[in-house]
């Protein structure tokens, strides 16, 4: 039975057509896989489901009857969920806060609080989501974050849930634990609909897949037919995504160009870093992989300067640093501004800037970089994510700085511009940068790194060089994984070189 169904669904941007005359069924209380490359109009697609946006020709039926949609209020009415990308959450309020907003239960005239305590306390041991609601959203790691949001679907009893890109912000081992509560959501007969970049996932746990690309529905299949080969050529087309082996090796002068010794530091009297060491060198990639929120952002902030309240021994050689933040869009960027005025902004000895100069640099990133956009002074705000991250990406490379921070570079970005970072990344290695890569992702940190440390509360508890985990025995790279993923929670058996 079609729970949902797409009819000739097409939206514009202006000059650009998200979607395309998108026409697909979702089945109930299946899994449905959406993919695509970055821009390809996936989230658009789910976002009209979701009340956001109405498209501007087509017809959605929900259940068998048709739905229109003026807003999310409408979509929550008709028990749908959507977990965004970038989080729904008020910082300053409280897990339960946060929750309840917008589904208050109300007893006489005053909020019931006991009544949704209560209520939330059962969803939280049911799907073990270990969350204490009197804690505020700025005390939250992502991770944890993400599972606020899962709180606010199951509050609202949504039955159709959408989520868009859940795993980019997780450890293998939480995505391990997603996955766990998605399997409970079909068990209790609900609809997931799952956003994804990542192609072993969706072989993983899909039933059914739809791909788009450059805003039409250009294939689908279901699990027993489902060839990853197949699905990649489809989600990038004619398109060339290469397996890179070309030699990235730094031939100069070696050298170190920072190092951390020994650094603490303290947040609301807790230790957040303890006794981290870290040396990074130029021509080689250094990598720092864990669990969100166990120190990696503080590590940064300290590199770039941007906290002194910490003791120990800091070495920086150079004042010449860029930094690929990991929220690209409470960090990396000003939303309102244009790509021109974003990269602009950090463009140093410019003999003037007007709009000549903002709408070169617009022009000189958009091709280079394959960046997709509305129009060329279209706000950041209006361009995928992972055209977004393109932006930042350039912006960052093209100062040619000595020492480069990539903080989740390929997090929400599609296969062939995953692959375009990471090039570019190994290309800045090659120059003779210091490379700091942080990532959850543990593909990317073993592609790129030729060092890498685990990061458990504050401290590296176990650090690998190359030929310890560049291994072509299967085997041996299952039990790697499964010891570095063990690290990554706190479960040591190993010790740091």
């Amino acid at each position: 039975m079609n729970i949902i169904e797409f009819k000739n669904i097409t939206k514009k941007f202006g000059n650009l057509t998200a979607n395309d005359n998108v026409t697909f069924s979702i089945k109930k209380n299946s899994v449905h896989c959406i993919v695509g490359e970055n821009g390809a109009g996936k989230s658009t697609l789910m976002k009209i489901l979701f009340g956001v946006y109405r498209q501007d020709e087509g017809i959605i039926t929900i259940k068998g009857k048709e739905a229109d949609f003026s807003s999310p209020l409408d979509a929550i009415d008709c028990r749908i969920g959507m977990l965004h990308q970038h989080f729904m959450l008020i910082e300053d309020f409280t897990v339960l806060e946060n929750v309840i907003l917008g589904s208050e239960i109300t007893r006489n005239i005053k909020l019931d609080f006991d009544k949704s305590e209560k209520i939330l306390n059962e969803y939280i041991e049911k799907y073990n989501l270990d969350l204490s609601l009197d804690k505020k959203i700025s005390e939250l790691s992502i991770s944890e974050q993400q599972k606020v949001e899962i709180l606010k679907l199951l509050y609202r009893n949504s039955d159709i849930i959408i989520f868009d890109e859940p795993t980019a912000v997780l450890s293998p081992i939480e995505v391990i634990e997603f996955f766990k509560i998605i399997y409970q959501f079909k068990i209790e007969g609900k609809t997931i609909i799952l956003i994804t970049h990542k192609l072993n996932e969706v072989k993983e746990i899909s039933e059914y897949v739809s791909v788009l690309r450059r805003g039409k529905l250009v294939y689908e299949t279901d699990a027993e037919n489902l060839d990853i080969k197949i699905l990649s050529k489809e989600i990038v087309g004619d398109v060339d995504v290469k397996n890179d082996s070309g030699n990235y090796e730094y031939e100069g002068e070696p050298g170190v160009l920072a190092e951390l010794k020994n650094i603490n530091l303290k947040k609301n009297k807790l230790n957040v870093l303890n006794n981290f060491d870290i040396k990074l060198k130029k021509g080689e990639i250094y990598g720092i992989c864990g669990v969100e929120g166990n120190g990696q952002n503080e590590v940064i902030d300290i590199l770039y300067g941007l906290n002194k309240n910490f003791t120990g021994d800091l070495n920086i050689h150079t004042k010449k640093i860029s930094l690929v933040p990991d929220d690209r869009i409470k960090k990396g960027m000003i939303k309102e501004f244009s790509v021109g005025e974003n990269i602009i902004i950090k463009k140093k000895n410019l003999k003037s800037v007007n709009s000549k100069s903002i709408l070169k640099a617009a022009n000189d990133v958009i091709i280079k970089y394959d960046v997709r956009l509305p129009e060329v002074n279209a706000p950041m705000e209006s361009l995928s994510g992972g055209n977004q991250q393109k932006v930042i990406i350039a912006r960052e490379v093209e100062l040619d700085n000595d020492l480069l921070i990539f903080s989740h570079p390929t997090r929400g970005v599609d296969i062939a511009a995953s692959s375009f970072i990471h090039s570019m990344i190994l290309e800045q290695k090659k120059k003779g940068k210091a490379i700091l890569l942080v990532s959850s992702d543990l593909d990317e940190i073993l592609k790129l790194s030729d060092r890498f440390g685990v990061i458990n509360k504050g401290c590296i508890v176990a650090e690998f060089e190359k030929n310890q985990f560049n291994l072509q025995d299967e085997t041996e790279k299952t039990i790697l994984l499964e010891s570095i993923g063990k690290l990554m929670i706190g479960i040591t058996g190993e010790q740091k070189n």
